[in-house]
């Protein structure tokens, strides 16, 4: 069972408050994890919603930390707005159409903020994990899923067919895909340094980026570089030794 913290954050220009959760992090451990670093907890994102869009006025605001003042603990005495009515825009996880709608809303908030790299970083590393939404479970189109009756024809033949359209609009958009991931592994290679606490993990990224632009000539340079032998980074070599460049499951 899924535990959250709940918290009230209130608009800063019309004053509307709005319900959220944070996921509380002694459930990580019951999580799934993918190539491209984004972790899932029985379908909700792990990572922090730090672009909030005010379902009463349309005004969004950028939060940085989810802490007091910016929040409060204490439920409002009035009307306030659901979880789900704001929290990643309103879209449907579940449908194409959403994950196609998460794109544009990064791109947007991409157009409208500042030059910070550190957002630019953040809304980029998303739209990436938003574009591989589309494909992400591509591998539940396999018959095995029947075989090992882990779902009945009429359900993996209904998600078979959701899956092949989000692949069919992965390769409608993939130069806009690439040309996302062109930005953010500059951005990355020139953002951290090796006494960065975020290096390691940040290493990780720029050598997956690399494989999922199909060149896996660097992303081999790069992994072979790397000291650590961990189960995810024997994954991703066995991907670019097969010349593969979509997003996998790595565990869950």
């Amino acid at each position: 069972m899924i535990k959250f913290e709940t918290f009230y954050i209130q608009c800063p220009r019309c004053h509307s408050w709005m319900e959220g959760h944070i996921l509380k992090s002694s459930m990580i451990n019951q999580s799934i994890l993918y190539s491209d670093g984004k972790i899932l907890n029985d379908g909700y994102i792990t990572e922090s919603q730090k672009v909030m869009i005010c379902p009463a006025c349309s005004h969004w605001s950028w939060i940085e930390e989810y802490n007091e003042p910016v929040i409060s603990w204490k439920k409002p005495s009035g009307f306030y707005y659901t979880w789900n009515s704001w929290r990643f825009y309103g879209v449907h996880f579940g449908s194409n159409e959403g994950r196609m709608a998460l794109v544009n809303h990064y791109r947007d908030f991409l157009e409208k903020s500042d030059t910070d790299v550190d957002k630019e970083i953040y809304f980029r590393r998303l739209m990436w994990w938003a574009y591989n939404d589309l494909i992400r479970d591509l591998y539940q189109t396999d018959i095995h899923h029947i075989i090992s009756k882990e779902m009945s024809f009429n359900v993996w033949k209904k998600n078979r067919a959701k899956l092949l359209n989000g692949y069919k609009l992965f390769r409608e958009h993939r130069e806009d895909y690439l040309e996302n991931l062109r930005i953010l592994v500059k951005l990355l290679e020139n953002r951290y340094t090796d006494d960065d606490e975020e290096f390691e993990a940040t290493a990780l990224d720029i050598i997956e980026i690399y494989r999922q632009l199909g060149n896996f000539d660097k992303a081999e340079e790069l992994i072979n570089k790397t000291t650590r032998r961990t189960y995810f980074i024997a994954s991703i070599e066995k991907r670019i030794s097969a010349k593969d460049d979509l997003v996998f499951l790595v565990t869950g």
